[in-house]
């Protein structure tokens, strides 16, 4: 063969090459994944596709559908600061002393520890946050630490062309004040009240202003995807659905009982997990950041404590935290595997009902407690609640008692149940809170007096006087929610 073929086909089998390699990278190119977080304010698992049937929401039904519906997810603190502190980190907020609701004596992340908003720009994202009846203002935020520009913008429409992002959409309802569903009014006399709260008309009609709150949070989830499918981008889109703690009502937010801490979590990614499912797995907000960054075939940092459980991992207990929320100053921990709960109460010497201005402003039960305990017709268990200290160990079984209201912590049948998980919950709090730092006394006091200073302004623009008694305060909210 002269060198001229010889020439000849060199260059020919190099041509061969160089197209085969050039469709072999087209091919092995991987569209990386937009994501969606919306997260409600306060919304517990009162869902039609978690079972109430007292309340329409169509939009979040028709996500479960189409996507992965979590039976048994939680968030980590029962109050939104900390909540969503923990959330775009990762950690717990004990870990990272961001436990304390709205934290006066904010500090930077420690080293080492970065949001996950960080992670995702590292790696090409455009990471926006806005609300959805609002995508051109800023979304909340409420993080318990130091740092301004966590956000490339407040839509993901401001993003470069073809450039992934990661986006977290922001809907207030169903938090107080409720906003009511006046096309879907619902009549609070028709309500099944949870078990945890006794029958009560004022109760049953604050609880329906609830449901109707949600209604409107789920309209708003509805424009949401609606606009995902206009922009064509509902296919490579991951939404993550969840309440960013639990619902808000006198024994649930702010408390570590089921009804603070349970929360719904919906997974939708088309083509890639399977539409209808239904999973009992136990799942943390602590692992959604985990679960996100693996989604996005991102690495995770290795001090993060949630696991990639969209994934496939497997959880065996769901830890809660709860320090001070506004002017009520507390220490509580539990521990759950799902069948049992453990409640931790680290300063029993105080009462369920020490004051906490908000609840006595925002919440139809803080004051109608008190005036049905004086009047002797606030009946057992609920009266339970108006207890002047607590037992240092609640312990409830979640599958007979899931509204928590029988303390098993002294039965002898219990204790090696009780003693387990104590031991596995002190074992773990040694780790999480090695470098926690105990709040000062003049952010404490700081707090206090916000706080009180935010109740005399709301009782004042309801027109009632400053030292409004309970019975004048449930009056108020009897006008006001029994019109009809």
């Amino acid at each position: 063969m002269n060198s001229f073929k010889i020439k000849s086909v060199f260059y020919s089998i190099t041509f061969l090459l160089f197209i085969g390699c050039q469709k072999s990278t087209q091919t092995t190119i991987i569209q990386q994944p937009n994501i969606l977080w919306i997260n409600l304010d306060d919304l517990g698992r009162e869902l039609s596709c978690y079972g109430n049937t007292d309340v329409k929401t169509p939009n979040m039904d028709k996500l479960a559908q189409e996507g992965i519906r979590y039976t048994n997810a939680y968030s980590n603190a029962p109050v939104c600061s900390s909540s969503r502190s923990s959330q775009i980190t990762g950690m717990y907020p004990s870990a990272i002393n961001v436990l304390n609701h709205r934290t006066i004596d904010k500090e930077n992340l420690p080293d080492g520890v970065a949001t996950i908003m960080e992670i995702f720009q590292k790696n090409g994202y455009f990471c926006s946050n806005g609300w959805a009846h609002n995508m051109n203002k800023k979304g909340k935020e409420d993080y318990n630490f130091l740092g301004n520009n966590f956000f490339d913008g407040t839509d993901w429409n401001q993003r470069k062309e073809g450039q992934p992002f990661f986006a977290q959409v922001q809907i207030h309802e169903p938090h107080r004040s409720f906003k009511y569903d006046k096309e879907n009014a619902i009549d609070y006399k028709k309500v099944t009240l949870p078990g945890s709260y006794p029958n009560h008309p004022l109760l049953k009609a604050d609880w329906a202003k609830y449901l109707e709150s949600v209604q409107i949070g789920d309209k708003q989830v509805g424009q949401i995807l609606e606009r995902l499918e206009k922009e064509g981008l509902a296919d490579n889109t991951i939404v993550i659905l969840f309440g960013d703690h639990g619902r808000p009502h006198l024994r649930d937010k702010q408390w570590l009982y089921e009804g603070g801490l349970a929360i719904p979590l919906i997974v939708r990614y088309p083509k890639k997990l399977k539409a209808g499912t239904v999973k009992d797995d136990l799942i943390s907000l602590v692992d959604i950041t985990s679960s996100t960054l693996k989604l996005a075939n991102i690495d995770v940092p290795k001090n993060m404590y949630g696991k990639d459980v969209l994934g496939g991992k497997k959880r065996n207990y769901i830890f809660g935290f709860r320090d001070r929320c506004g002017d009520a100053v507390d220490d509580i921990r539990s521990i759950s595997d799902g069948k049992f709960k453990l409640i931790w109460n680290r300063m029993p010497h105080l009462p369920y009902m020490q004051l906490s201005s908000y609840k006595k402003l925002q919440y139809p039960a803080f004051s109608l407690y008190n005036v049905l305990h004086q009047k002797g017709e606030l009946k057992y268990p609920y009266n339970q609640f108006m207890a002047k200290t607590r037992p240092e160990i609640e312990l409830y079984n979640l599958q007979d008692d899931k509204n928590e209201l029988y303390n098993l912590s002294d039965k002898e049948e219990y204790q090696t149940i009780k003693n387990t998980l104590f031991k596995v919950l002190s074992v773990k709090l040694k780790d999480i809170e090695k470098n926690r730092k105990p709040e000062s006394a003049a952010a404490i006091l700081k707090a206090k007096t916000g706080s009180y200073q935010y109740y005399l302004k709301g009782i004042k623009k309801r027109g009632l006087p400053e030292n409004a008694t309970d019975e004048q305060i449930v009056k108020y909210w009897e006008q006001d929610l029994l019109k009809s």
